[in-house]
């Protein structure tokens, strides 16, 4: 019965949204606030850098940009103009950042996909079914650097992974900074018309030694860049066909395996298969096909140790899964910076819970739009038998329908079906109402089907929050029925319930040096459905300074209750019994500016009675990233935890993550990674050497090597991977 009225209580959480929406009326929406006109052109732009062409001079330009940071409201300090053209196959963005010191533009990066974190840039964000949701983003930097994204759901999720065909070209003169940006229709969606079209459109400014940002439509605090609702109007585009079209990605790789010192137990595998196979079904809808799928080039996960007694989130990597990767996303309640429920994790595909690669005979995909309203997304995959694991076949299905001017609802389906007959799998509803600009109203209902389960397998959560540039509160309840379980979602608790609240002041005080503060506070409470006990509870305050320059500081103190009903075994043989445990903790972090040649992250905790009277745990983090030049940066981050309990002496465990990055050029890039964490005791290092010989296409050169450090040769893991891929294109 309790676990009843719980429940219940839960799908009220949602049902209270439905009048609400209903009767919700949405206001103040700037869906476009400043028009730019394209001009089609016959003629070819040749890019350079160089805005020189007859056509430049004919495009209308837009020059109103207006800080969002350091000061809202106000123009931007330094003069932008834009410039537009298109013709039959492309769209083409002219760019001219004068700067009154150009001696000061920041411009160290190379490798793509680069958040430019330390450089100035300039960002496009293209709405081109003008929905108000969706996305595509481009970013460069004034070395033409290139930084591609899908945005879905107005920044719910942006994908970073997403990499398409594009082209720029940037040069830096006395005066700022200019490019020339070439975007392929065949490289984006659209809803073709026969008349004039109109795409949603913002454009980005940062000045990094200034740490300003300004925008030409969405200035607002209140609004983040990928709010594409905030965005402005792109017009004059006519006569153009829907750019469908088949593009055919196969491969060529061949890996050798050594698993132990043993060379009889080397495997030498030549692989051929296809990539990707890619087919504009309709304007809206993409398929995607792989056969024989190889992610020989997929970066390794970090080495983590894990002091925790749930699993550890380890995110998506491979290619194939993370294309369109965020029309799938549901079910994410996030809590701590990682996901705690997650029903839908690619990486249970194709992969052991120990990160085993599983072969893989292929799969199929279908994302997009269906007509203006609805978002599909289709996803079937096949793995082979590995051993005595049979193989598995997976299915997700994905529909959202949009609803007034930020808002959805919608279905998921997920099922995991082994070749001998047992399965998992989970149906469901949710929705994301946005109302009156910052009120946020979300839910999610849904129950799994797991063979040999007939009761206890439904999921409730109810979420309500207010977030703008000054406050950012929040109410949530989750109930997961004791047998509720995803094999193709991420769970870090089953059988809880969670009730979280949450409430953040960031005021913005008068100064030349600090830009603004956070003082917050979180509760999070998780009781046990099948007993109505207590399991954890966080009491979490934050203290942060944010100042001019970036730099930032921040102080947590935390007070955290565990529970626990059967003993729990830390790293390194450390074991706690089973009972209930209070203690407080504090941690200090001072983030360094990010535009100097040093910056990064310095931190230290303390945890006092950890785990019982006379426990401590000192944990240290120092993460700093060097950049040399624009060829030439490393990341390196180590943490060393203290942990003695019960007044016992402290036990080391070291953690190290460490790269460094060398950029020969924009198409010659080799990544090295060098890891160890004490407790397992393995230290492996990874060469990654990237070679893109033209848009789109790779070769990959990769050497991953791990080694137990206890002397036994058997735990060694080492493999080389080379892979080459070509793309045709009709």
């Amino acid at each position: 019965m309790k676990n009843t009225t719980s429940f219940i209580l839960a799908l009220g959480a949602l049902a209270f949204m439905q009048p609400v929406l209903l009767a919700a009326q949405e206001t103040g929406q700037q869906h476009g606030k400043g028009s730019l006109t394209l001009i089609r052109i016959e003629g070819e732009v040749i890019l350079d850098g160089r805005l020189d062409e007859d056509d430049w001079e004919k495009a209308e330009r837009i020059t109103e940009f207006v800080q969002k940071d350091p000061d809202e409201g106000m123009p931007a300090t330094e003069r932008t103009e834009v410039r537009a053209l298109y013709d039959s196959e492309n769209l083409y963005f002219g760019v001219q950042c004068f700067d009154s010191q150009a001696e000061g533009i920041r411009a160290t990066e190379l490798r793509r996909d680069n958040r430019f974190q330390n450089d100035d840039s300039f960002a496009i964000i293209l709405d081109t079914f003008h929905d108000h949701r969706n996305a595509f983003l481009f970013r460069i930097n004034p070395r033409g650097t290139q930084y591609d994204a899908l945005v879905t759901d107005e920044g719910r999720d942006i994908n970073s992974s997403w990499d398409e065909i594009w082209e720029v070209q940037a040069r830096i003169d006395e005066t700022g900074w200019s490019a020339e940006i070439r975007i392929p229709l065949s490289s984006i969606r659209f809803s073709a018309s026969d008349g004039d079209m109109v795409f949603g459109a913002d454009f980005e400014r940062i000045i990094r030694r200034k740490n300003e940002s300004s925008y030409w439509n969405n200035f607002s605090r209140n609004f983040a860049f990928e709010q594409v609702s905030q965005s402005g109007h792109l017009y004059g585009m006519a006569g153009i066909e829907s750019a469908l079209r088949l593009r055919i990605k196969p491969y060529i790789g061949t890996r050798i395996l050594t698993r132990g010192s043993n060379a009889r137990n080397t495997n030498f595998l030549g692989d051929i298969g296809l990539e990707d196979l890619k087919y504009a079904v309709t304007s809206g809808l993409t398929l995607d096909l792989t056969l024989n799928t190889d992610f020989a080039q997929t970066e390794v996960d970090d080495q983590i140790i894990n002091f925790d007694r749930f699993p550890v989130f380890f995110p998506e990597k491979r290619e194939f899964f993370l294309e369109g990767a965020g029309i799938f996303e549901f079910g994410i309640f996030r809590g701590e910076g990682r996901p705690q429920i997650k029903l839908y994790h690619s990486r249970r595909i194709g992969l052991s819970d120990q990160g085993t690669e599983i072969p893989m005979l292929g799969g199929a995909k279908v994302t997009g739009k269906l007509g203006q309203k609805f978002t599909m997304g289709f996803l079937e995959a096949q793995t082979d038998e590995l051993g005595a694991r049979p193989g598995d076949n997976f299915a997700v299905f994905r529909l959202k329908r949009d609803i007034l001017a930020r808002s959805n609802l919608g279905f998921f389906f997920t099922n995991r079906q082994a070749e001998g007959g047992d399965y998992n799998r989970v149906v469901g509803f949710d929705q994301n109402l946005t109302l009156l600009e910052h009120l946020q109203l979300t839910g999610l209902i849904g129950s799994s089907f797991t063979d040999g389960i007939d009761e206890d397998q439904m999921i409730g959560i109810g979420a309500i929050s207010w977030k703008d540039d000054l406050i950012d509160a929040g109410f949530s309840y989750t109930h997961l029925q004791e047998n509720f379980d995803s094999d193709l979602g991420f769970i870090e608790r089953k059988g809880t319930r969670k009730t979280e609240a949450r409430a953040a002041y960031t005021p913005r005080p008068d100064s030349d040096i600090i830009r603004r503060f956070n003082f917050s506070y979180r509760l999070e409470d998780f009781q046990r459905v099948a007993t109505d006990e207590l399991e954890t509870r966080f009491h979490h305050f934050n203290f942060s300074i944010f100042f001019e320059n970036g730099s930032s500081f921040r102080f947590t103190p935390h007070h955290e209750t565990e529970n626990l009903i059967e003993p729990l075994r830390l790293p390194g043989n450390l074991m706690v019994p089973e009972g209930r445990y209070s203690w407080w903790y504090s941690s200090g972090t001072y983030n360094l500016n990010p535009a100097r040649m040093l910056s990064g992250q310095i931190g230290y905790r303390y945890e006092m009675d950890y785990y019982g009277e006379g426990g401590r745990r000192h944990s240290w983090s120092f993460s700093p990233t060097l950049k040399l030049s624009s060829q030439v940066s490393a990341d390196i981050r180590y943490n060393l935890n203290q942990i003695g309990l019960f007044g016992g002496e402290l036990e080391n465990f070291h953690q190290l993550n460490s790269s460094i990055n060398v950029a020969f050029s924009r198409k010659w890039l080799t990544s090295t990674r060098i890891q160890y964490n004490s407790s397992s005791d393995v230290i492996g290092y990874s060469v990654r050497l990237n070679y893109i010989y033209r848009p789109g296409d790779d070769l990959f050169i990769v050497l991953n090597d791990f080694r137990d450090q206890t002397g036994d040769p058997s735990k060694m893991d080492r493999s080389f991977a080379v892979k080459f891929t070509h793309s045709f294109d009709f």
